[in-house]
């Protein structure tokens, strides 16, 4: 899903959708753990399950691995 950075005053903001919310168990104004890790931008729900988190980092693992073996395919 890509999402659009919006400018907030002298700051940056991403919006997420209603459903996103919800679907995260938040409401305006809620917390979420922020962090960076190498280039990419992590945002943990407070009541996230450690078997969703462990499910997250296989996505990347996959995604990441995809993106390796299209790099070799283009350079072939």
């Amino acid at each position: 899903m890509k999402r659009r950075l919006t400018r907030i005053g002298n700051s940056w903001g991403l919006v997420l959708s209603r459903d996103l919310l919800e679907l995260l168990r938040l409401e305006p104004g809620g917390e979420v753990e922020v962090e960076v890790v190498g280039n990419t931008l992590v945002l943990t729900a407070p009541e996230a399950d450690p078997a969703d988190l462990r499910a997250a980092l296989a996505y990347l693992d996959s995604k990441l691995e995809r993106q390796r073996l299209y790099r070799r395919l283009a350079d072939a």
